[in-house]
């Protein structure tokens, strides 16, 4: 974690790009879901850093009213612990999962346990676990950190999510956006 981003890669891997997702987005799952394992792959390879931004603007829409904080507060607290690119990005898919994304207004989102549980998915430590099961918004508050980065999205021309920003343009994450990232 670095400030309100989690910086997941080499910092001077020849593709940077800004990303901004919501984790109650169905268009961020998709993203996720439809290009994540090459973005994976290449976080791996050294060829793309990522300065993930997330954000909680349809936060309102989730079952427990807090789910899109909470899944912040986790990812961080993943990234913390783990202090791992990879381990942090199988995060970030896992929560994105087509069986693990909760629906926006849907009946029922993910228990702190249950980020817990795909937290250790991931490979993150015992410690990280730990701390997202009991929920509290310390060393990392994901409502502030969103709030934070709401700010930025909606000064680019598209404010929607996901959203990736390539050389200060902004593209929308549903493009062929990986195509353009430099190698």
């Amino acid at each position: 974690p670095t400030g309100d981003t989690l910086s997941i890669g080499d910092p001077a891997a020849p593709g940077q790009i800004d990303l901004y997702l919501d984790p109650l987005c169905p268009y961020s799952g998709k993203m996720i879901r439809d290009q994540g394992a090459e973005i994976g792959r290449r976080i791996e390879t050294g060829e793309l850093h990522i300065n993930l931004r997330l954000v909680n603007f349809l936060e309102k829409y989730s079952a427990s009213g807090t789910y899109d904080s909470r899944g912040i507060y986790a990812a961080f607290i993943v990234a913390d612990h783990s202090k791992s690119s990879d381990v942090t990005w199988q995060f970030i898919e896992q929560i994105f999962s087509a069986d693990q994304q909760p629906k926006e207004k849907g009946a029922t989102d993910l228990s702190n346990d249950q980020l817990a549980g795909l937290a250790d998915r991931a490979g993150a430590p015992p410690s990280a676990q730990d701390m997202i099961k009991l929920g509290l918004p310390i060393p990392f508050d994901g409502h502030a950190i969103a709030a934070d980065n709401l700010p930025l999205l909606r000064a680019l021309p598209d404010s929607g999510v996901p959203m990736v920003v390539i050389d200060g343009e902004s593209v929308d994450g549903n493009s062929d956006w990986l195509d353009r990232v430099p190698r």
